[in-house]
């Protein structure tokens, strides 16, 4: 697998990948629980899974692998390990994220399906904002990956993408956004980051500090 590009600040590192289909003997790198997971996976998911993980242990450069868990939420983690993970993956690519802070990262080949079903993840506000743009399909899989890692950093589900689940101060020259988690007597704010590749939209976030004050830029 070849790591496409790789992107540290501070505590964090975040890399996407692309895959021809792997063949990890998973004897090798794998615990029970997770090869249990593994066979129930379709050959072309477990494909994905395998490479995904494979990223995840690669960027992570810890002295020996580790136990890949999910919480009661689905929730991904490393055993022992304390660090925020995400990962994600769709057909050859892949991504993951390591970080002190709560992250999301969400890698998805563009597909005209997202504009079919936008009514379901985006508010009116925001499909009004997008309804003249250039390039909607790519804005349409922005929209739909930023909101999909702010669900899985926030990890408890429950969360409607459409209501809420938001996306604002979209920087097309600085590839960045801010997002919110507003939900009950919830409310978050995340960092939003990404980037439009030639076949994917690769998005990521970290949660913003209690100060409100965006994190240090992204090298």
């Amino acid at each position: 697998m070849e790591i496409l590009h790789q992107i540290k600040s501070d505590n964090t590192i975040v890399a996407v990948g692309r895959h021809q289909g792997m063949d990890i003997d998973p004897d090798k790198m794998m615990f029970d629980r997770e090869k249990s997971i593994l066979n129930q996976l379709s050959p072309r998911k477990r494909s994905e899974w395998l490479a995904s993980r494979e990223l995840l242990f690669r960027i992570a450069k810890l002295p020996e692998r580790v136990e890949c868990l999910y919480d009661d939420f689905g929730k991904p983690y490393l055993k022992g390990i304390n660090k925020h993970i995400s990962v994600s993956h769709s057909e050859e690519w892949c991504s993951a994220m390591v970080s002190d802070k709560s992250c999301g990262v969400d890698i998805q080949v563009y597909s005209d399906t997202v504009q079919r079903i936008s009514n379901r993840f985006l508010s009116a506000s925001e499909l009004g904002e997008i309804e003249n743009v250039k390039n909607k399909l790519h804005f349409l899989h922005l929209y739909w990956g930023a909101k999909e890692c702010m669900y899985k950093a926030y990890g408890k589900r429950k969360l409607e993408f459409r209501s809420h689940i938001y996306v604002n101060s979209i920087n097309v020259e600085l590839c960045t956004a801010v997002g919110e988690i507003k939900y009950e007597d919830i409310h978050l704010l995340y960092d939003i980051h990404y980037r439009i590749l030639p076949e994917a939209a690769w998005v990521f976030c970290l949660q913003r500090s209690t100060t409100g004050h965006p994190d240090q830029p992204w090298m």
